[in-house]
């Protein structure tokens, strides 16, 4: 948009017209004291339209206090994009959703709405709130004992072979190297849990972001002439570049051949496809007679052993939002939406009636308990949820 002003800029996020580097500008003004009024007045202007009528009651002043809070707390990461791919467009909950929940949920804004319209009741939160795991990873050393990090101290927790295993200030594991590598490959596996996320440094300094339910099976000490892991679920690599030893990284029956780039990987068992996307650098996907090369800005999808591929541009943000602290939907099926629910807050998900046709979009940060999700997406009255300690059901909604 040719005006940038904090006014315009609020307009053309209320109307879903920002693209990537406009919400970085606009969180960024939001987090500006002096913009607390302004803010504080174009909220109330905005949810005093007609067209916003299942606003619910709120005060602006105390809103805008929470936007400076929560946009401290959650602003945009869009530095792993490629410079010369154009932004997406952010869009809120599109047509379906109420304006405070847009405004305040992509701010991950925390709002008590109490809703002027009287709804069926739905029970949607349980006693005791299911919110994001606090569980940590566990490292699986190479004689099969499991050193659970969040009860191991500082310092050095293992020793495998000539390499030695450090938990540093900051809850990671390093490895450092004591002596020459003898050739005898001792295996780790990092593995996270439900509701948890975790970076390792690998023992080339190779960084590997694991989201939740994942796992990566990895040398204490590469080889001398090659370096290879295995993953299940979902991880984003930043891989340290070095021509004389290719990385590679098995993933169920795929291969991905790199040297030094960024990229993501997703195949969780319970999804029906394989999904690779390259951010930076050049990477050989195969499986069995199927290879294609990816450049940056494309996903390689494999559906079932062998392929073939099928190569699209997706949105990059969507594909990285797990690794930025959000839930990212765009035209995303509900079912789709309620297996990363699972995975991140631990529960168990399923259905009564038809969910053929639900898709939902939105953005969502991770840090909210999972109640506050679901009455995101009760609102756009295409679902409707139920709560049972950790026993989610989902059944279509009114649509109307």
């Amino acid at each position: 948009m040719s005006d940038t002003s904090f006014e315009a800029l609020f307009r053309g996020y209320m109307n879903g017209t920002l693209n990537a580097s406009e919400i970085h500008r606009f969180r960024r003004l939001a987090m500006e004291r002096d913009n607390k009024a302004v803010l504080s007045r174009l909220l109330e202007e905005a949810f005093s339209n007609p067209a916003y009528a299942e606003a619910a009651d709120y005060d602006p002043a105390e809103m805008a206090d929470e936007i400076l809070l929560k946009a401290r707390q959650q602003d945009a990461q869009l530095s792993m994009l490629p410079p010369a791919r154009k932004p997406p467009v952010f869009r809120p909950w599109f047509k379906y959703a109420a304006a405070a929940a847009i405004f305040g949920l992509l701010l991950a804004g925390t709002w008590k709405f109490a809703s002027r319209r009287q709804h069926p009741a739905v029970p949607l939160a349980t006693r005791q709130p299911v919110t994001p795991g606090t569980a940590q990873p566990v490292l699986i050393l190479g004689d099969g004992s499991r050193l659970a990090l969040d009860s191991v101290g500082n310092g050095t927790i293992a020793q495998q072979g000539n390499t030695r295993i450090v938990k540093l200030a900051n809850g990671q594991v390093a490895y450092q190297l004591t002596g020459n590598n003898n050739g005898n490959m001792l295996y780790n596996t990092m593995q996270t849990p439900h509701g948890c996320m975790y970076q390792l440094t690998l023992p080339d300094g190779s960084r590997v972001w694991l989201n939740a339910a994942s796992s990566i099976r990895y040398p204490a000490a590469f080889a001398a002439d090659r370096r290879q892991v295995e993953v299940t679920g979902e991880a984003f690599f930043d891989i340290v570049k070095d021509d004389r030893k290719p990385f590679t990284v098995t993933v169920q029956q795929l291969d991905i051949q790199v040297l030094g780039t960024a990229f993501n990987v997703m195949a969780y068992p319970d999804e029906t496809t394989i999904r690779t996307t390259l951010l930076q650098g050049a990477i050989n996907v195969s499986s069995g007679d199927a290879r294609h090369l990816l450049h940056p800005g494309e996903q390689a999808t494999m559906a079932g052993a062998g392929g073939p591929f099928s190569i699209s541009k997706p949105n990059l943000e969507e594909i990285l939002s797990w690794k930025n602290g959000e839930f990212y939907f765009k035209d995303t099926h509900i079912q789709t939406i309620m297996r990363e629910v699972a995975r991140w807050y631990n529960v168990e998900v399923s259905y009564e009636g038809d969910m053929e046709d639900i898709t939902l979009s939105g953005i969502v940060s991770r840090n909210e308990p999972v109640a506050q999700l679901l009455k995101a997406l009760e609102m756009t009255k295409m679902v409707r949820f139920r709560m049972n300690g950790n026993r989610i059901v989902v059944s279509p909604g009114t649509r109307g």
